[in-house]
């Protein structure tokens, strides 16, 4: 599974986004890979890491093969995590 990361500027963090990303690799494989997120690349996931509820990053530019998921907060981070299972057990 190929995951590209778009992590918004960081002016007004409410939670540590650090802590998404490192609970995201104890998820995935060694097979797996995560980098941040490129136009011109196809990417299973695009996950869309706000430091905030504003949501200001934009990714529209970027390509998922099965979603895009927008995290604004730590309890966001479990429908990420729904996601990857059902991809990976499906």
């Amino acid at each position: 599974m190929k995951i590209g990361i778009k992590y918004c500027g960081g002016c007004n963090p409410t939670y540590d986004r650090t802590d998404v990303v490192s609970k995201l690799k104890k998820l995935l494989n060694d097979s797996d890979s995560i980098e941040t997120a490129k136009q011109g690349i196809l990417y299973d996931i695009v996950v869309i890491l706000c430091g905030c509820s504003k949501a200001c990053a934009s990714y529209e530019n970027l390509e998922s093969k099965y979603e895009k998921v927008c995290i604004s907060s730590e309890s966001d981070s479990i429908k990420l995590f729904d996601i990857i299972n059902k991809i990976k057990f499906s």
